[in-house]
Parts: C-alpha cells; structure tokens; sequence
C-alpha cells in the first residue's frame, strides 16, 4: 500500500506518519518512507539528516523514463506507461537507488528536500522539488511486504498537483479546532474531485501516543 498523509500545518500528521513507519517496520515490512515537505519533519523524526535529495533535480526523472526534460510530468508518465516502466524496491531499480538512503535494513527514506536555487530565483515553484513523485508513485511497484508511506504538504497543494493519484490512500489528520477541521473538509473534498480514497483520523484529542497509536491501527485495518 502507499499511503499518504495530510492536513493542516501543526495537525501531527508528520507525527503520525512516523508512527505507521515504525508500526510497518515492527511488523516486519520493508518500508520507503518519502518526506514530500520542504520542511522536512519526516526525515528528522526518523532520525536522518539528509544530504540527498530528489528536488535537487526534479526533472532526471523524466528523462530516466525516456521522456524530455522540457515535457510534462503528465507526459514522461504517458511516455512510462507507453515504453512499460516501472520501478521497484524489491530489487532496487536503478532510479530509486539514486534518490533514496538506506536508514535501516528495510526501510529506505526519499527527501523532496529544501528549496533550490531555481525556487529562490522564481524559475519554478515549490511544488517541483515533489513533482517527480507524479510519474514515480503511480509506476512504483510493490511486493506484499512493501508499503510506501508519504509525509505531504500542509494544506490541500499536494492533491491539487496531482501527486496523489497514486497513492492508495490518504489519510487526512485533524486537530479539535475549527481551523483544522475546515482545512480537513478542504481536503476531503479535493480528494472526493480526485477519487482518491481517504479517510481522517483525529489527533490531539486523548494525547499524541494514546492518538497516534489509535490513528496507526486504524490505517492498518482499513489498509491490511
């Protein structure tokens, strides 16, 4: 399963994303974990300090699949499906051992990483240092003792771009306030538009262990 994590800035959905990590690893699965943020919170609680990362050129990915650095996402994904590529963690392709670290064994981390040159002089967005995950996520392969778990943007950005295509669930996070519950209902409408399966875990409420805890084994039950 690759599953997905949102919500509002500060709802704990980093937290809880480590937790599934954590939950998957003790079960004895092989994770990718991927921290899609630029503020990377997943990589640090996780323990990593970061040196690689996949929006240092976000465009590789396009010519990896046999597509042109100038072309869409949407195109060099058209162009994979067309030439049959796919990526895999179990062996590791080429391109996935390119961008990721091996933390432990079994588990293997993707940083999006911080903002670039190019995103400082306004040549591209933030949105680019994640964007090659639109052509990664949906060719990405897995064996049943695989999971991918993704720590998104804050806010409903990450399903707008389209990343979220392909994934097999999102998990939206939401904190007892009224502002975190309004962005939730953002989100959860975004991905009713996208057809993305979703469901939202709250947190905050009985305290973080008691609600990650809870959180983690009721995304394992809806997805194991």
């Amino acid at each position: 399963m690759k599953i997905a994590f949102l919500g509002k800035g500060g709802s704990g959905k980093s937290t809880m994303a480590t937790a599934l990590v954590r939950q998957l690893r003790a079960r004895g699965m092989k994770v990718l974990a991927i921290d899609a943020d630029h503020n990377m919170d997943l990589s640090y609680n996780l323990e990593a300090e970061p040196s690689l990362f996949l929006g240092a050129d976000p465009d590789r990915i396009k010519e990896y699949v046999g597509s042109t650095r100038a072309g869409t996402y949407d195109a060099a994904l058209q162009v994979a499906q067309d030439r049959k590529v796919i990526f895999t963690l179990s062996p590791l392709d080429a391109f996935t051992a390119s961008v990721s670290a091996e933390l432990e064994n079994g588990l293997r981390l993707i940083t999006a990483g911080p903002h670039t040159d190019r995103v400082r002089s306004q040549e591209s967005c933030s949105h680019s240092l994640a964007a090659p995950l639109k052509v990664y996520l949906p060719l990405l392969t897995l064996n049943q003792d695989e999971a991918v778990v993704i720590d998104e943007r804050a806010g409903t950005d990450p399903v707008a771009t389209g990343i979220l295509s392909g994934v097999d669930l999102a998990v939206i996070v939401q904190e007892p306030t009224i502002n975190s519950k309004r962005v939730a209902e953002q989100i959860k409408r975004e991905l009713e538009i996208a057809k993305v399966p979703h469901i939202i875990v709250n947190n905050k409420n009985a305290g973080i262990e008691i609600d990650t805890l809870l959180a983690t084994e009721m995304i394992l039950a809806h997805t194991y």
